[in-house]
């Protein structure tokens, strides 16, 4: 069976992380610290780790304070004091023989969330504090984004696109590729305006929860024959969205019809999360780069400077910030 591209590409920083020193908290990376009119800045900083030091592949937080991370140890782990320590939660672990637990953490509102792996789905209905285990019909999902606590989708790279309306209870196919072993990055403006695009280079979107897709374009960018790599789609609004891939970082302005490369490096695990048509950030795998032009131009934000690798990126808003790295870090980038 395939890993997800997270998990396949930190089996060996798993293995090589175990025999270092972890990382201090400076001396580790280079930064560059964007100065406001009003004499405040932003800045990354490594602010803690979870106990096991084991990869964190993912990041989530529902408030300033309160965030949780799915941890290649096979556990979800929450924080109370924004990033600087951590305690595993109880009955969470999930591990199997061919993953490294949770890959994706989702959450619909601050008391509804879900953390899912390959074919498994936890489910918290009290804010994190307990968890309940479910199957996933197919054994390859990717990803997952919810538009309520009861809607959501999930993609598996052979099986398609699939939906659920009782919060993961139970599945029901809703949109494939002709291809296998691609990848299907959803995003929801609405619960009924959705778009995906698909890894075989086809961009759809819906009007009405799904219940149907249209074709808008295809042959958007080159695509090879190997796993692919983990991607993200956001829209923020009905014609501006962006793509980060393995290709690099596309934008649309006019609904999905044409796609630019704004930035053409890619990686391994890319993350984009913009607050507006201008101002976002995107996320490779040694450096979190930013815009504010609408990626015109692109700062770098933040960049490694040892063997350490980003894996998670999140934001609450424009100001406070989070990432998550191979070695078991958290960076926080806040208001300062």
């Amino acid at each position: 069976m395939r890993l997800s591209p997270i998990l396949a590409f930190l089996l060996p920083l798993v293995l090589f992380s175990c025999s270092r020193s972890n990382p201090g908290p400076s001396g580790n990376g280079s930064t560059d610290t964007t100065s406001r009119p009003n004499g405040a800045s932003y800045s990354w900083k490594i602010i803690g780790k979870t106990a096991s030091s084991q990869p964190i592949i993912d990041i989530w937080f529902t408030s300033p304070s309160k965030g949780f991370a799915a941890v290649a140890d096979g556990y979800l782990w929450q924080s109370l004091d924004s990033g600087k320590t951590w305690t595993r939660i109880p009955n969470t672990y999930a591990s199997t023989a061919n993953s490294l637990g949770m890959s994706n953490l989702f959450f619909a509102n601050s008391t509804y969330g879900f953390a899912q792996g390959l074919s498994q789905l936890q489910v918290t209905k009290d804010g994190g504090n307990t968890w309940s285990l479910l199957s996933l019909p197919t054994s390859k999902a990717y990803n997952i984004f919810f538009t309520s606590p009861s809607t959501g989708y999930y993609g598996d790279i052979d099986g398609g696109l699939y939906k659920t309306t009782d919060s993961g209870k139970t599945w029901i196919s809703n949109f494939k590729s002709t291809r296998t072993g691609v990848d299907y990055p959803v995003h929801f403006l609405t619960p009924d305006k959705g778009f995906v695009l698909c890894g075989d280079a086809t961009f759809s979107k819906t009007g009405d929860g799904a219940a149907s897709w249209q074709q808008v374009q295809k042959n958007i960018f080159v695509t090879g024959t190997t796993t692919p790599g983990y991607n993200t789609l956001q829209f923020v609004d009905d014609l501006t969205g962006f793509y980060a891939s393995q290709n690099g970082v596309f934008k649309t302005i006019d609904g999905g019809q044409t796609w630019k490369n704004v930035y053409p490096n890619g990686s391994n695990v890319n993350v984009i999360k913009f607050f507006d048509a201008t101002t976002g950030y995107y996320k490779a795998d040694r450096t979190i780069y930013k815009t504010t032009d609408g990626g015109q131009t692109w700062t770098t934000s933040y960049q490694f400077t040892t063997s350490d690798t980003f894996i998670g990126m999140f934001f609450i808003d424009s100001t406070n910030g989070w990432a998550s790295t191979s070695l078991g870090s958290v960076l926080r980038k806040e208001h300062q």
